[in-house]
């Protein structure tokens, strides 16, 4: 059951290796951000909760997911906006601060560049 699990959450989160140190522990990472990503957490918060360094956390993304774990969380927080955007009437400053920005500006820049548009054009 326990390995099915794993292997179920490898195919979720787009991991197409089979079940290893590093896929594990880039699902106990990616878990740890499915539920802190409104928060204001870190690589070091994310590779504490994978149990693993920094420098390790890094290479593992990288070999499962081909990109960083700082990468992996804002394309997640993304991925929250712009659902949000989509279904509900919450303002945008209120979205980016519940996705865990900073700075509303930010968020809109950063959504921009991954969506080819503003969150207010996207909203329409």
């Amino acid at each position: 059951l326990a390995s099915s699990f794993c292997m179920a959450s490898i195919s979720l989160i787009g991991l197409s290796v089979a079940s290893n140190s590093s896929s594990q522990y880039v699902i106990s990472a990616i878990k740890y951000i499915q539920f802190n990503y409104s928060h204001d957490i870190s690589v070091d918060d994310i590779a504490k909760a994978a149990k693993i360094s920094r420098r390790e956390c890094f290479r593992c993304f990288k070999e499962l997911r081909g990109e960083s774990p700082t990468v992996f969380l804002t394309q997640y927080r993304l991925s929250i906006a712009a659902t949000q955007l989509a279904t509900t009437g919450l303002p945008i400053s209120a979205i980016a601060e519940g996705c865990g920005f900073e700075s509303s500006g930010y968020f809109s820049r950063l959504f921009k560049a991954r969506y080819g548009k503003a969150p207010r054009e996207f909203r329409k």
